[in-house]
């Protein structure tokens, strides 16, 4: 049975997923805009549109990886993503704050995922994580 640190670590992960999904939404004129100025070309909203699917569909399938499945690596690749978002959305940190609700959204969102890897680190986690790695018979 899976510890209560991992169905947390789940249950946050797929919320923090779900407010990232709704603030991309609720803020798509603005991220349109922005890379429209940083890139030149016509067709920028498909490739934009595919490119967070995927985004969010490889978050989920590495945290259902995680959580049901033990996955070390998945575990390890989602900590990694975690992290360069840290990277890259602290410096910004001021101006999120001050973008309204939507910029509120993703710091809360970027909490969330902190806590949530937090969670993967607690001694049940790790001795649950122990279990799917050591050999099993056949």
């Amino acid at each position: 049975m899976r510890p209560t640190s991992i169905r947390a670590f789940e249950g946050l992960s797929l919320l923090a997923v779900a407010i990232g999904a709704l603030t991309t939404w609720l803020g798509w004129d603005a991220l349109v805009a922005s890379v429209r100025s940083k890139v030149l070309g016509a067709g920028l909203e498909p490739a934009l549109a595919v490119l967070g699917v995927i985004y969010i569909g490889l978050l989920v399938l590495l945290i259902l990886l995680t959580a049901r499945r033990g996955s070390a690596v998945a575990k390890w690749l989602f900590v990694a993503i975690i992290a360069g978002e840290v990277v890259f959305t602290v410096p910004k940190l001021g101006a999120m704050a001050g973008a309204g609700l939507i910029g509120w959204a993703e710091i809360v969102q970027l909490l969330i995922q902190l806590v949530a890897v937090a969670l993967l680190f607690t001694a049940a986690s790790r001795a649950w994580f122990a279990q799917w790695s050591a050999p099993r018979s056949v």
